[in-house]
């Protein structure tokens, strides 16, 4: 009989993603593009400076001013660690003080200490004139166990800076000292969002004590978790991560995050955004080291390079070659896997799935289509990277702004598969940088900003309630006049019909808002009576501006995945495993 987890997943897909969900030196090296046989010192800083003066890195004050916060998290693990130990040895001296005292009471004293004697006069009960010792002691004027401070680092800028690399080479000289795990958010998320499902499952947890219970399990793992891209796109995840953060940080666990915004820019202009993000803001400010990481894309700059030196070279179809081919036929883009017998089957993802796949020897053709207009998820493509070396992606179109729910799915297909360090052929419509060039006027999606033009994007529309706490107003269209507002409420009321009407339907797939498959998971709210075209929700606002953000990350990525020494560390995980 499956249990809630195997459910979930599948015990097939679980034994692929034990193998991935901790961070080992090897994997570190593949993405730092380091060989085996580099000594980096001992510490972050004496790693930093190593790879300067091995060419490696560039000088970079920001980098830098990164490395210095991240060398405080070690010491700062050792003070409270030592806090913690003196305060239960306190506990314990004052607990053991207290029993030798209860020795010298009487047992006559300590029977009424348990007994009440009630007073007949006042039906009150008498106070224990000896109290005794009947368990564990918590004495409240040592104050609460210390907490760790700074309780992590925060790092945050544009693409391409060097925020991950720095990240990486604090785990890889972090992993003697202590218990490190480093993952994508993604994986972070999935691993979240499981262990509740099961919680929930199993009942053995009280609902109020659950996240408790899994701040307990992160620290039986780890002492450092270092999460790379940390995003925020739901109202839920921002209550759960609220919570969670601050209870790390009580149980000794050092957060590391990267990320392409500022804290106060989390989930901007997110449904119900004041509610739970303003605390995580506030706790990030106060307890976490925050540091920005600006300057130049390095990944684009590595492209350029590596292109200036290649000059169109004519290796571009052989099995390490480039792995970008812009128009052209299928068939001459196949001559990248040429000798690979490709056999038709299917993967195994979550929830029991079944994705149809062209594979063999630990290679993968997809269509686009297969992967990308499909209700799939960030989890199903760690599966696909952790399951083969070299994936080959066809007919990749340019995208549309209405097609951001499948701009969506490529920039976590590129986020897992460059993660991993997955070797991606992709053959493109057009060129690389017209694939999301659409999708990243995303990014300035707020209602303070003129210059992106929603009502010519055909994305928000304004929409008004009466209800005192629930005022959205996200783009004006025109002046306040009262016979357009009366035709917008007309328009809200028939929206509102379709949706009951929708929501009346038992054959409805859940999360189906009416127009193709919404990035928005099955629990969001999807009471906004105008949801906008393609399924977006009006209030989704917070999660459109981080596929624009997404968008200009995966365009990086996709260049430095072109790069020969991203090659040279696909080739190096490709020849270390046995594929079948």
């Amino acid at each position: 009989m499956m249990n809630a987890r195997t459910l979930w997943l599948g015990r097939s897909t679980l034994r692929r993603l034990a193998a991935t969900e901790s961070m080992d030196a090897e994997r570190l090296m593949l993405r730092l593009r380091l060989d085996s046989s580099v000594s980096l010192g001992e510490d972050v800083s004496d790693a930093h400076l190593s790879l300067i003066s091995s060419g490696q890195l560039q000088a970079n004050d920001d980098q830098t001013s990164a490395v210095k916060a991240l060398g405080k998290l070690p010491d700062a693990l050792r003070e409270v660690r030592g806090a913690k130990n003196r305060w239960d040895e306190e506990q314990i001296r004052l607990t053991d003080s207290a029993k030798q005292k209860a020795r010298f009471v009487s047992q006559e004293q300590r029977e009424k200490s348990v007994a009440w004697t009630f007073s007949w006069a006042n039906r009150t009960p008498s106070t224990p004139s000896a109290p005794r010792i009947l368990g564990p002691m918590c004495w409240l004027r040592l104050g609460p166990p210390p907490a760790l401070k700074p309780a992590g680092c925060y790092l945050y800028g544009t693409v391409g800076t060097g925020k991950s690399t720095i990240m990486d080479l604090f785990c890889l000289t972090s992993l003697n000292s202590w218990r490190v795990k480093r993952q994508h958010f993604h994986e972070f998320a999935q691993w979240l969002h499981r262990e509740l499902h099961c919680m929930r499952k199993t009942n053995h947890v009280p609902q109020r004590h659950i996240l408790e219970r899994l701040a307990d399990k992160v620290s039986e793992e780890c002492d450092l978790i270092c999460l790379d891209e940390f995003a925020i796109t739901n109202v839920a995840d921002a209550a759960i991560l609220t919570e969670v953060l601050q209870l790390l940080a009580l149980r000794h666990v050092a957060v590391v995050c990267t990320t392409n915004r500022p804290p106060e820019d989390l989930y901007k202009d997110g449904l119900h955004r004041e509610r739970y993000v303003p605390t995580l803001v506030t706790h990030i400010r106060e307890n976490f080291l925050v540091q920005g990481v600006l300057g130049v894309d390095y990944r684009a700059a590595m492209y350029q390079a590596d292109c200036a030196m290649q000059q169109a070279s004519t290796a571009k179809h052989e099995f390490d070659g480039a792995t970008l081919f812009e128009g052209g036929s299928v068939l001459e883009a196949e001559k990248s896997i040429a000798g690979v017998i490709l056999r038709t089957g299917n993967l195994s993802i979550s929830w029991n799935r079944q994705l149809p796949v062209r594979q063999g020897n630990g290679v993968a053709r997809f269509h686009f289509d297969d992967l990308c207009r499909k209700p799939l998820a960030a989890e199903d493509f760690l599966i696909v990277a952790s399951t083969f070396h070299t994936v080959f992606l066809h007919d990749v179109p340019k995208l549309t702004l209405e097609e951001h729910n499948e701009a969506r799915r490529f920039t976590n297909l590129v986020d897992a598969l460059y993660e991993h360090s997955v070797r991606l052929i992709c053959h493109c419509a057009v060129s690389l940088d017209e694939v999301l060039q659409n999708i990243q006027v995303l990014q300035g999606a707020n209602e303070d900003n003129d210059s992106f033009d929603a009502e010519s994007l055909g994305i928000f529309e304004t929409m008004y309630d009466d209800s005192p706490n629930f005022q959205i107003q996200i783009k004006e269209l025109g002046r306040e006049k009262w016979q357009q507002l009366q035709d917008r409420q007309a328009k809200e009321q028939r929206a509102q019909v379709r949706r009951l009407q929708r929501l009346s339907n038992p054959q409805a797939a859940e999360g189906d808002t009416g127009s193709g498959w919404s990035t928005a998971p099955a629990s969001a709210d999807l009471s906004a009576p105008d949801q906008g075209v393609a399924g977006v929700m009006v209030a989704a606002v917070g999660s459109l501006q981080e596929s624009g953000f997404a968008a200009r990350r995966a365009i990086s990525r996709l260049k430095e995945m072109q790069t020969g020494a991203y090659l040279e560390a696909a080739r190096c995980r490709r020849e270390s495993t046995k594929w079948t």
